[in-house]
């Protein structure tokens, strides 16, 4: 009875990840309830990683450790980076990612997670197998750079975070891109089993959502 449950949960996850973002955009798009989006911006997130993670299949100890690497690691990266400008380049955070420490949220690797996994499992449905391990690597990266490009456009209006020259620079990108081949390539190494339909349907929600979000943006905001 249990394993038919999950896979009735596993079927009507994209409806409800569909009226999820439905209702975000009507809060950001409408004035007097876009402080509550920004405000629930982080409960959502917490949300949705939890909701991915429920359908993961095949927990094990190497599994856990790597997860718990991207978690921490990127949080790291990302404190170095809002504090050195080396990284990522001249950044800050806003409270649309709350709670902060020493301006960097503290869901910032539970975000990195989110995208590697998903992004993981995206790649490998999309190539044939003969692509190899390498191919899988590079197109997982190449599809968490198309969703950050997203992603920078719309977080200024979100009070995510925000550049000191406007949209992010190159090394932005660069470094997405480098932190993003070391993660899928442990997740390759150790043979982590990423098979889970739920989250690659959220990734591309999340993207459909983000453009939506931007053009608004562009059009009612700026």
């Amino acid at each position: 009875m249990a394993a038919r449950d999950i896979r009735l949960s596993d079927k009507a996850a994209p409806a409800a990840f569909i009226r999820f973002y439905l209702v975000g955009f009507a809060l950001f798009a409408f004035t007097p309830t876009r402080e509550l989006f920004i405000a629930l911006i982080t409960p959502s997130l917490v949300l949705a990683i939890t909701a991915v993670l429920a359908f993961h299949k095949g927990w094990n100890a190497r599994t856990v450790a790597w997860f718990v690497f991207i978690v921490v690691s990127s949080f790291l990266l990302e404190m170095y980076g809002v504090h050195s400008g080396r990284v990522f380049g001249t950044y800050s955070y806003g409270r649309g990612l709350a709670p902060l420490v020493r301006g960097t949220p503290l869901v910032i690797g539970l975000n990195w997670l989110l995208l590697v996994y998903a992004s993981h499992d995206a790649a490998r449905r999309m190539l044939p197998a003969k692509a190899g391990s390498a191919g899988r690597i590079v197109a997982a990266a190449l599809l968490m750079i198309a969703y950050d490009l997203l992603l920078e456009w719309v977080a200024p209006f979100m009070r995510m975070w925000s550049f000191g020259q406007g949209y992010p620079p190159f090394r932005n990108f660069a470094a997405w891109f480098a932190a993003a081949v070391v993660y899928q390539s442990g997740i390759e190494a150790l043979r982590i089993r990423c098979d889970n339909r739920p989250a690659v349907f959220l990734f591309f929600c999340q993207m459909a959502f983000f453009l939506l979000a931007g053009i608004y943006s562009e059009i009612f905001i700026r």
